[in-house]
């Protein structure tokens, strides 16, 4: 057990090291040098006892900072003095997020203990609030440290180049591709059948919201950043959630087919509770024309892609898919959906009629798929997605007014780095590396020449490889615009 726990911790050892390597010149200000000694002691804290997220990624040597792939984005860009304040805050934010993740991941001793040392007239997220505003005022004013910001917000790729060199990528990424393109033409073939003709082998069932869409709230409405960026406040927020939230219509043949909030079995596997219907939201964005758009995804959970036989490479414990609606950013409406499943796999584009994919994507090794276009949703009408028994294939997606519906709990995506577990304490869905333990697919031992860690895996949000042959991320903040141009162009 002590070995294990070992190396459930040396992950987060070997990364904390490594921020310590060639540290800025820190703040002259006996404040910041106290804060920076409260975020060391939280950070040796959480790695020996706590939980702590992988993505958002560190910045080494800024513990007030972390960052995602859409900030990243800005790093070499020119920002005014009101664009870098605005960056530096939301890439502040990141961390305060985390960073209560794992306060509360602590033991109440421990918590005690950190407060007692470095915090005694005052809660310790409280003074890390502070210390975030200490920090940052005096990176602003500090020419030298605002660079190497710069510099390090970059987030890693989730492709291993060792193993693609070693399992001769250019090689062993033929009959991958070879495969890709078979299931990109069984999938069209499949989106071209009328929608009667779908098979079900259960029982159609509908879940999520049982009302007609709301009236959509009006982007213009929104706040915005120095950076362009939409801040809309909770209530618009939970309003533009609710406008643009799915029905899931899903073959239910087995239990394995009835969505629910995940947990962890005694004998240490993943698994859901179906009695729990729940989706797990959260906010994103991405850039289309150097505009930021703000995304909305919701995600469901189901116990497992069951096992076909003995020879089946795709089953296994938990799986999910993860459904993202892309707004406009004049009109608030949806330019963009798209889906994946939570291991990264089976990227289908649903473009809007403002979008058309880049006549040179059909030519890549694994071109986008995009199997027909979005639908247009007429009055109290809902967007409909059909997923298949079994694999959660998503086989069609249409306009329909809600009907019989099964509600589904909505839930922060938070709440899954802190699920039962049977018998015990309750702990993280991720493990250090992102991914979700247990939740291994037989497909990872001939896919790892790809370069994508444990292929099949349900893993964490922006730590989704979308490409086994190239390199993309569902987060990456450029993604629209390498994939799609306006519609208007091709006029």
């Amino acid at each position: 057990m002590e070995l294990r726990r070992d190396l459930t911790i040396l992950p987060w050892a070997i990364l904390l090291a490594a921020c310590a390597v060639n540290p800025p010149q820190p703040p002259n200000n006996p404040v910041a040098a106290s804060c920076l000694e409260l975020y060391a002691a939280l950070d040796t804290a959480v790695v020996e006892q706590g939980t702590m997220p992988s993505s958002p990624a560190r910045i080494p040597g800024f513990p007030y900072l972390r960052v995602e792939r859409f900030l990243s984005s800005y790093r070499e860009q020119a920002l005014s003095p009101a664009e870098i304040a605005a960056w530096l805050t939301r890439l502040n934010a990141l961390d305060r997020e985390a960073r209560r993740l794992e306060w509360n991941s602590l033991s109440d001793p421990v918590r005690t203990a950190l407060k007692r040392r470095h915090a005694p007239a005052s809660e310790v997220p409280a003074v890390l609030e502070r210390c975030a505003a200490t920090l940052q005022a005096a990176d602003r004013a500090d020419s030298g440290r605002l660079a190497l910001i710069r510099q390090r917000a970059q987030v890693a790729d989730d492709y291993d180049t060792v193993n693609q060199v070693l399992g001769l990528y250019p090689l062993t990424a033929l009959p991958v591709d070879f495969g890709i393109d078979r299931f990109q033409q069984e999938t069209r073939a499949l989106f071209a059948q009328p929608l009667a003709a779908l098979p079900v082998r259960g029982e159609l069932r509908r879940f999520g919201p049982d009302t007609a869409s709301p009236v959509p709230v009006n982007l213009t409405d929104i706040p915005r950043d120095a950076l362009g960026i939409p801040e809309p406040t909770p209530a618009q927020l939970e309003a533009l959630f609710a406008a643009h939230a799915p029905l899931w219509e899903i073959d239910v043949a087995t239990d394995a087919d009835r969505p629910g909030a995940p947990y962890w079995r005694a004998d240490g596997l993943p698994t859901v509770n179906p009695a729990e219907p729940a989706v797990y939201r959260y906010v994103s964005y991405a850039r289309w024309r150097g505009n930021p758009l703000l995304q909305l995804n919701y995600l469901i959970w189901f116990a497992a892609r069951p096992r076909i036989g003995a020879f089946d490479l795709l089953g296994g414990p938990l799986d999910g898919v993860l459904w993202r609606v892309t707004l406009d950013h004049r009109s608030g409406q949806a330019l963009l959906y798209d889906s994946i499943h939570a291991c990264g796999c089976y990227h289908q584009l649903f473009p809007g009629p403002a979008l058309r994919l880049r006549p040179e994507t059909a030519q890549w090794a694994e071109p986008p798929l995009a199997p027909q276009p979005a639908p247009a949703l007429g009055h109290g009408e809902r967007l409909i997605l059909r997923l298949s028994s079994g694999s959660h294939s998503v086989q069609r997606v249409y306009a329909d007014r809600p009907g019989r519906t099964i509600a589904l709990d909505e839930r922060d995506y938070m709440a899954l780095y802190t699920v039962p577990v049977e018998n015990g304490a309750a702990r993280s869905l991720f493990g250090p590396d992102g991914l979700v333990a247990g939740s291994e697919r037989a497909e990872r031992w001939w896919l790892w020449p790809m370069g994508v860690a444990s292929p099949g895996a349900m893993r964490e949000r922006g730590r989704h490889a979308i490409a086994f042959v190239g390199r993309r991320h569902f987060d990456d903040a450029d993604l629209l615009d390498r994939l799609f141009q306006p519609a208007q162009e091709e006029r």
